[in-house]
């Protein structure tokens, strides 16, 4: 038994019986390795992580391999979905050394923390083109004893090399004209251009395999299709419609309990690592809720917000109102097993061959299969509409014979054994979902489906309070996570800033002022403890724990920067006159430092995004009433504008004695009093 039963980490409690003696990150192992003069190992992954489970089972679970690893090494364990800091600074030994990065992530540093090398998996035997862990651990046990100022000398280069790195994005920016800013009207059309070069035409999404998802980048190719520039706007909208509808007729969807899978192993989304993550389904959720509105004709985009919805309270949310973190992709060992078919699986649990023929027609459930062990992975070869079409059906006739089968093998599957879940809840991928719900809820009062934008504004109502309730303190600081009941770690930039937006969001729609000065608290706990000099956000608060970089929050990864989030939110705040000082002109200097983000939309989706709320053409509407129950229905009639608009919409409530009205500004121009909502719609178009 080694150290990690008692902590907070459903990833480091997966490995409490390994034979390794494995530390948590902290004083203890460090100051162990500094007594004995040993290296330090250090292992990051998280609890959902397929390759994580497979070097685990090869190698940790190995009473030799582990023997090496305990005779030569201090072996620390991070999840790094806890710990995204510490994280952060390893991922530049593997980017320095030309890999990818990615989990697990190997890297072997001093007792200062310093690395001296780094890879991701590593196999039992030399294989993949990488030597076997154990030729690692044997070939680097030797330069630690041996050729200790070779040693030092590659600690030293990976230093320059992750200062270097840190300085690339000023690099980038210097080269761009002065003129040039984020907060022109064109500056989005410009990245949206570059981001359609690297679409796939004919499977979506982006570039070839490994397809992930990217809801960062969809959601600034959304907001790009409303662009005037017709060679912008229209290719933008081709793009994000085709993804969406690819990634839901692809295996990545989960055709019978609905969310999407992190990626997708092959460039036609068939084949996924069946881990399904919150932060993807949160952000998902209200991509394709806001597409929902804006091609409604595509009824699949409405089916997609309905299941994910379902699949986020059947399986994710925990009994304070918030949402658990991810599902593995393993079952009894076996990746995908709880999630595949066969026709003879089908067949035995329809009870009536052609039932189990034409599901298994439609979702393409084979004899061969299309994954391992002759399994085949629910998707849909062709829409639902063509295949009514082939068989003489109208499309809700075949759904109409569909859904009572979903049902059945849905209910059957319960029965399977299920993946492991990680139980943690995590304070940015709740906001996350906090936000995708709320959009989910203008979509379906857009449907004229009121009963459901009551039940989803409930969901995020819940979850919203958790968070403020439990997850921050007397003294206004935002905690990471919760495990068991235990709330835990200094929150970091993108807490801060998903929790912000999410405040921000439900204030707009339930008009109560706690939300949008909760918002503002945060924004002002932001500015405080993680403002950098150079005009950016550090990842940690200047309080925070000291590592050996305070590395500054920039780039997007699989979920949006801090760096978007919290300029997004003090724009906004800016708007509605709710503002800490020097919300606005920390926002200004972060886009005119960052205007190299035009050329690399990938890294910077989400501050470009964000920053359409500082053009001129953004809008804002105060609204003046006696109570916020007075202003609700020219508050509904804002919200039902905005996805036909070309700019984004902000808007917050103000109390105010006589009759409920609106102002709508844009820039320093504002108009009078509207006390009718047509003539709201009428004003904001």
């Amino acid at each position: 038994m080694n150290r990690l039963a008692e902590t907070t980490s459903p990833y480091l409690r997966q490995h409490a019986d390994n034979p390794v003696d494995w530390y948590a990150w902290g004083p203890e192992a460090f100051a162990r390795a500094r007594a004995e003069d040993r290296p330090v190992l250090l292992s990051v992954g998280y609890a959902a992580c397929h390759w994580c489970h497979v070097m685990a089972h090869e190698s940790f679970e190995d009473p030799e391999t582990a023997a090496l690893m305990n005779a030569r090494f201090i072996n620390i364990k991070v999840d790094r979905e806890e710990r995204p800091d510490i994280d952060a600074i390893y991922q530049k030994v593997v980017q320095l050394m030309g890999q990818g990065g990615g989990w697990p992530l190997t890297v072997f540093l001093t007792p200062d923390q310093r690395p001296f090398f780094g890879g991701t998996y590593f196999p039992p035997l030399p294989n993949y083109g990488r030597p076997s862990f154990r030729q690692v651990l044997l070939a680097l046990s030797d330069l630690w004893q041996q050729r200790r100022g070779e040693l030092d000398q590659q600690v030293e280069n990976f230093s320059e090399g992750m200062a270097d790195l840190a300085r690339l994005a000023d690099e980038d920016s210097r080269q761009v004209s002065v003129q040039h800013s984020l907060a022109d009207a064109n500056a989005l059309d410009e990245a949206a251009r570059h981001l359609l070069l690297k679409v796939d035409g004919e499977w979506g999404g982006f570039g070839r395999q490994p397809k992930f998802p990217n809801p960062t980048a969809l959601e600034l190719l959304l907001q790009a299709s409303r662009s005037p520039a017709i060679d912008v706007a229209e290719p933008a909208a081709t793009a994000v419609l085709h993804t969406l509808t690819k990634m839901h007729r692809g295996g990545i969807y989960d055709h019978l309990r609905g969310g999407f899978a992190r990626y997708s192993v092959d460039r036609v989304w068939l084949v996924p690592h069946f881990e399904k993550m919150l932060y993807d389904n949160a952000q998902l959720l209200g991509l394709y809720a806001e597409a929902s509105r804006v091609w409604p004709d595509q009824g699949f985009l409405r089916d997609v917000v309905v299941e994910t919805v379902a699949y986020l309270v059947d399986d994710m949310r925990d009994a304070s109102g918030g949402f658990h973190a991810a599902t593995d992709a393993d079952s009894e060992g076996v990746e995908g097993k709880f999630f595949c078919w066969t026709p003879a699986q089908l067949c035995g649990v329809l009870g009536d061959s052609q039932a189990a023929e034409l599901f298994a027609e439609i979702h393409g459930v084979t004899a061969a299969g299309n994954f391992e062990h002759g399994l085949s992975i629910l998707h849909l070869p062709r829409s639902l509409a063509e295949q009514a079409a082939t068989r003489e059906l109208s499309e809700p006739a075949l759904r109409a014979r569909l859904t009572p089968l979903r049902e059945r093998l849905l209910a059957h599957r319960y029965t399977r054994v299920p993946p492991l879940r990680d139980d943690k809840l995590l304070t940015a991928w709740n906001a996350l979902a906090v936000s995708g719900l709320l959009r989910a809820v203008e979509a379906a009062e857009s449907w004229d489906r009121p009963e459901l934008a009551r039940e989803w504004l409930a969901l995020a109502e819940a979850a919203t309070t958790y968070l403020v309730e439990h997850h921050i303190t007397a003294d206004g600081r935002v905690l990471r996570a919760a495990f068991a009941g235990h709330t835990h770690t200094r929150g970091y930039a993108e807490d801060l800033g998903a929790l912000a937006r999410a405040c921000l969001d439900l204030h707009e729609h339930t008009l109560v002022p706690r939300w949008l000065q909760c918002a503002r608290d945060l924004a002002h706990h932001a500015l405080t403890h993680h403002a950098s000099s150079s005009a950016g956000f550090y990842m940690t608060a200047d309080d925070g724990e000291v590592l050996i970089e305070r590395s500054e929050c920039e780039h997007d990864s699989a979920l949006p920067s801090g760096l978007g989030l919290l300029v997004e939110v003090l724009l906004r705040l800016d708007l509605s006159d709710a503002g800490p000082p020097g919300a606005r002109a920390t926002a200004e200097a972060v886009m005119h430092r960052y205007r190299g983000a035009v050329a690399q939309p990938f890294a910077y989706a989400s501050l470009l995004t964000a920053s359409r709320h500082a053009t001129h053409a953004a809008v804002h509407v105060k609204l003046l009433a006696a109570s916020p129950a007075a202003a609700a229905d020219l508050a509904r009639q804002a919200r039902a504008e905005r996805a036909g608009l070309a700019a984004p919409l902000s808007l917050h409530y103000v109390h105010a004695e006589g009759l409920p009205a609106a102002i709508v500004c844009r820039g320093q121009t504002c108009s009078l009093p509207l006390h009718d909502p047509a003539a709201l719609a009428s004003a904001l178009h």
